[in-house]
């Protein structure tokens, strides 16, 4: 599938902005050695005309040997060649409506209150998943399958601005495995709420309520406010909610839902605690960013009942020519997660990166945190 994939695309990269890279890397896992060989093809189709859509897509395989020995896991199916697909966008404009797609390793998801930044990759293992969006001056849509070969995370909402500034959303997120770890029902969280928003010429501002209703887990009620403002040439971004009520209450599909779901550590998965009643309560979160044209940091903190504060970090610059960086993490009461990286380059086509980071082993019976550092060396044709 892989050959036949790459043998489609070679007529139609004479066409497109195309580049190939390779890169290897050497560093230790927990105390396991790590070294990795990552192949990459990436190509770029302008909209050259207003009824051609644009284009972006990002192929790439990486081989790992852990102490010398080929990580068959990675390839252990052909349904494992999805995983080649990294990066594809496609955006398009019908009249008045603009159509959005993307796939690959997706950023972290954020929809409405009931999906709080989302990150599917916890682990080092590349993760395809599907997002798409629809958006007009009255109504925005979008769905996401964060993984296609093992989802967590399968949701969909709606914004309609039914009376300008106001305007409402619906939004629903379901774990489709979680029967197997949450008992014979499927937990869905489903969220209905009323928004007002204000603009000026370099500022907005959203206040608003929903209700976040948890089928089998309980209900609470969110009070939210979001805003945006630039100022002396940074843009600054701010959002907040408070809430009350029973189920997860604001522990669902966060930052390290991937492994709060499982039971691990003698402790019980966010599902047995919330049915257990153990998270209600009150709880709130907030998050504070700013922005520049060569980079962006965002730092997070949420109080969450029963299940302990959970602190957050995002940030990254990529537009610098010689060195590009970036950060992300979380760290909660039981479980923390993250990982940075410096890159540098040395000359057009050569390039050399650390990455330093804290992921989890999924593949043993139990998740096991394990600390990591590689150092990679690579080239490319741009």
């Amino acid at each position: 599938m892989r050959y036949l994939l790459a043998l489609a695309l070679v007529p139609a990269s004479a066409f497109a902005d195309v580049s190939v890279g390779a890169s290897i890397g050497a560093g230790a896992q927990g105390r396991t050695a790590y070294s990795a060989l990552d192949l990459r093809f990436d190509a770029a189709w302008p909209d050259i005309t207003p009824e051609t859509p644009e284009i972006r897509l990002g192929l790439g395989a990486r081989g790992v040997w852990d102490d010398s020995t080929f990580r068959t896991s990675d390839w252990a199916s052909p349904w494992h060649a999805i995983t080649i697909v990294r990066d594809f966008e496609a955006r398009y404009d019908l009249d008045d409506t603009e159509l959005a797609l993307a796939a690959g390793a997706l950023a972290p998801a954020q929809l409405s209150h009931i999906v709080n930044g989302y990150r599917v990759a916890l682990d080092d293992r590349w993760r395809t998943g599907v997002r798409t969006a629809a958006q007009n001056e009255d109504l925005t849509a979008s769905l996401e399958l964060d993984d296609v070969l093992d989802p967590a995370l399968a949701a969909g909402g709606v914004r309609w601005f039914m009376a300008p500034p106001w305007g409402a959303h619906l939004a629903l997120a379901v774990d489709p495995r979680a029967p197997a770890m949450a008992g014979p029902q499927t937990p869905v969280a489903i969220e209905a709420g009323l928004d007002h928003r204000l603009q000026a010429e370099d500022a907005e501002l959203a206040i608003g309520a929903a209700v976040v209703a948890e089928l089998t887990l309980g209900a609470s009620l969110v009070a939210f406010g979001e805003g945006a403002i630039d100022w002396h040439g940074v843009r600054w971004t701010g959002r907040a909610d408070v809430r009350v009520g029973t189920g997860t209450n604001g522990a669902m599909f966060g930052p390290l839902y991937r492994i709060e779901r499982l039971a691990h550590d003698g402790a019980e998965s966010t599902w047995d605690r919330a049915r257990a009643g153990e998270l209600s309560g009150a709880g709130a979160g907030i998050a504070l960013g700013a922005a520049i044209p060569f980079g962006w940091l965002e730092l997070g903190a949420r109080a969450r009942p029963g299940i302990g504060p959970l602190f957050t970090i995002n940030g990254g610059a990529p537009m610098g020519r010689w060195v590009q960086a970036g950060v992300w993490g979380a760290i909660g009461e039981r479980d923390a997660a993250g990982a940075a990286e410096v890159r540098i380059a040395w000359a057009k086509t050569l390039f050399s990166a650390l990455q330093a980071a804290r992921v989890y082993r999924l593949d043993d019976m139990d998740p096991r945190a394990v600390w990591s550092l590689t150092a990679w060396f690579g080239a490319t044709t741009e």
